[in-house]
């Protein structure tokens, strides 16, 4: 959820560009690509932002092997969830102890260097939950009974915070929200946001989802994009915390694949339990 005070023109109109075109293909995605279609959604998010988050946090001579296999753990792990839905745990497990064996046994390379090595086994295994797990709940929430809809109220709620966190942080942002962290988010912007993302359910209900309940109208965007600005502060405490502005340029205007899905990715388990409750 962006709530920053200002942003030139140019990258304003830059950013809405990218934004819609994009917003307008991933809604294409959900609605037609059915199950398959979204578990490759999810996987290509998943690696991006996997890819990203590496190049921040490894920096050891071996850097490029922890980045690929964080990649292929992560690939492995989207695979088993699709194609073989009873045995996610045990593989888990598996890879969890093969993935720790690789550490344990390159620390010879890293003898001068083993609280870095281990370190960077910490950022690992972190990047493969939150990163590598976390997307999963994208074909978890889609293949739900009403799951298009309760895919795309997800996403509109973070998209509607992201938005009116923008605008009402620019036009009436004063008290910061945690300046520490991200010193242009302002409490202001993050009550348009959360206000924003509430209109945005009630039209959805009105327009689409009859079936939504109205106590889950007004409490669901209040929780999804409470998480989802929760999601943004983490991110950006991840980047704060490793000197770095963007997590990548692949997308004008909002930089990379960790900068634009911080707040979906961790507000989809969320979302989902929403469903349970109010599903």
């Amino acid at each position: 959820m962006t709530t920053e005070v200002s942003k030139k023109p140019s990258d304003l109109k830059t950013r809405v560009t990218t934004g819609v075109i994009g917003g307008a293909g991933l809604v294409l995605w959900i609605v037609y690509g059915g199950r398959f279609g979204v578990a490759i959604l999810a996987a290509v998010i998943s690696l991006f932002m996997l890819w990203e988050y590496g190049k921040m946090v490894f920096a050891l001579s071996d850097a490029g092997v922890k980045r690929v296999a964080a990649l292929v753990v992560a690939w492995i792990m989207h695979f088993i969830f699709f194609w073989i839905p009873g045995m996610q745990l045990g593989f888990f497990v598996a890879l969890f102890l093969g993935c720790f064996a690789y550490f344990l046994f390159s620390a010879e390379k890293h003898r001068d260097h083993l609280e870095a090595h281990f370190r960077e086994a910490s950022y690992f295994f972190f990047g493969l939950i939150y990163l590598g797990y976390l997307p999963i709940y994208f074909v978890s929430l889609r293949e739900t009974v009403n799951g298009i809809h309760w895919t795309m109220l997800s996403l509109l709620i973070v998209w509607a915070g992201d938005t009116g966190g923008y605008f009402a942080g620019r036009a009436y942002g004063k008290r910061k929200l945690y300046e520490l962290i991200s010193p242009k988010k302002t409490v202001e912007g993050a009550i348009g946001g959360l206000t924003l993302g509430l209109v945005v359910t009630i039209v959805y209900k009105l327009t689409f989802f009859n079936a939504l309940r109205w106590d889950g109208v007004v409490l669901i965007p209040l929780v999804v994009g409470s998480v989802a600005a929760i999601g943004d502060l983490c991110e950006s405490f991840l980047k704060r915390s490793f000197a770095t502005k963007d997590s990548g340029s692949i997308l004008p205007g909002h930089g990379g694949f960790l900068d634009r899905f911080d707040g979906v990715v961790f507000s989809l388990p969320v979302a989902y339990a929403c469903m349970k409750i109010w599903g």
